[in-house]
């Protein structure tokens, strides 16, 4: 089996929705899980003799490593990116990366802005951070969510969104420049695509009901997509929208707000994973006026905050796979694991936690390499002392975990 250079002993591992967690030790060799067995008092502590670091787990709980499925790490503004120094944008995007180190997110798929530089960066040790899987920019129509112009001037480009590190939301329309606007995500670094597919909460002059790109624009995304062996991820927060998209062949929907059963269904028949964002929905209410709302936001929020508690049990009744994301902006993102928490309430913990591991992974197609406790994947494992968040998982708002392990190294915890 080799060196074994890392124990955690004797938690409560996460193992899954179909099993229930038990006190078990994990044994770490490489970066990789190369053990989980019951407790053995005398090989560990001959282990430990022998050089292993020892993490006592007793009486606290193993999961996987976190997986925020919809990050924005570099979207500081959603109209005024250009404005942030340079220098304050780096300082803020590596304080994101960072900040979700410390709240245990081992692997981040970033749905807009940054693109493969920053991963060069992670990878070269220049930045702390989590594996990071970019879109660069996300696509949208003219007259869509991300066309973020003011309504009634004359500007030609959208570049307030962006920057000399972020990208700024690119309009597209037509499969010509579809194509070509998609192309160039993967020039960037892109490791899958995302577009806007229907109006937005935080947008005026794009209503939530429209559906936004036409089906023939749809599949020009999906076609470039699947010729890198990739996949289009699209925006959608109603019905109209998300049946387009669903028959256009994309993988993955964002928000998915509201629905139908039969919505629902085709979801769940097409293999088609949904996101829901249930913590930018309880920033909005608990924040309005940092977020800018205006009076028809605020009023649309409170039907949507309504809307969305409903679909996601609706999806969980009708058996659609749900992925988790937290869809957070700006500086100072602390509270990415608040969607666990939310959803939790909706559908139970051990759902929530699986939703934020192994069904991300899934979606992110690296389920091979991480999202569940496994021998052979990598050691992506956070550590709770004294506490278990799968008996209690509102512990996801208020605590982070004690030791965070990135491959299996240590990142977080002495």
């Amino acid at each position: 089996m080799g060196e074994t250079r890392l124990l955690i002993r004797g938690g409560r591992v996460f193992l899954g929705t179909e099993r229930p967690s038990e006190s078990l030790s994990v044994w770490v060799n490489d970066g990789t899980i190369a053990e989980i067995c019951p407790p053995d008092t005398e090989r560990e502590r001959r282990a430990a003799a022998e050089g292993t670091q020892v993490i006592d787990a007793e009486g606290g709980a193993v999961l996987p490593g976190l997986i925020d499925a919809h990050a924005h790490v570099g979207l500081l503004s959603l109209d005024q990116q250009v404005r942030i120094p340079p220098a304050s944008q780096a300082a803020m995007i590596f304080g994101n990366l960072s900040s979700s180190l410390d709240q245990g997110f081992t692997t981040l798929r970033d749905l807009g802005g940054v693109d493969g530089g920053l991963v060069e960066a992670i990878e070269a040790g220049l930045v702390e951070g989590p594996r990071l899987l970019p879109s660069a920019a996300i696509m949208s129509q003219t007259a869509g969510h991300g066309d973020v112009r003011p309504r009634f001037a004359r500007v030609a480009e959208n570049e307030q969104t962006g920057s000399n590190l972020v990208h700024p939301f690119a309009i597209c329309d037509g499969v010509e420049q579809v194509t070509r606007t998609a192309r160039e995500q993967f020039r960037a670094g892109a490791t899958q695509l995302k577009v806007h597919a229907t109006g937005g909460q935080l947008s005026e002059g794009d209503p939530l009901e429209c559906p936004q790109f036409s089906r023939a624009e749809l599949e020009a995304f999906v076609a470039v997509a699947e010729d890198r062996d990739s996949y289009v991820t699209a925006h959608c927060h109603t019905v109209r929208g998300i049946r387009r998209a669903v028959e256009a062949g994309v993988r993955c929907i964002e928000h998915g707000t509201v629905m139908d059963l039969e919505t629902a269904e085709l979801i769940r028949e097409r293999g088609v994973f949904v996101v829901p964002t249930l913590t930018i929905s309880e920033m909005l209410r608990r924040f309005p006026g940092e977020w800018g709302m205006t009076e028809q936001m605020l009023a649309d929020s409170e039907w949507l905050d309504a809307a969305e508690l409903e679909s996601v049990r609706l999806l969980a009744e009708v058996g659609v796979e749900m992925g988790s994301g937290s869809d957070l902006i700006g500086p100072e993102q602390h509270a990415r694991a608040w969607e666990i928490a939310l959803k939790a309430r909706l559908i139970g913990a051990a759902a929530a936690i699986d939703s934020a591991t192994r069904i991300n992974a899934k979606i992110m197609r690296i389920d091979d390499r991480i999202g569940t406790i496994e021998p052979g994947k990598l050691a992506d494992l956070i550590v709770y002392r004294a506490a278990d968040p799968v008996a209690d998982p509102e512990l996801f708002m208020s605590r982070r975990p004690d030791f965070v392990l990135l491959s299996g190294k240590l990142v977080r915890g002495a």
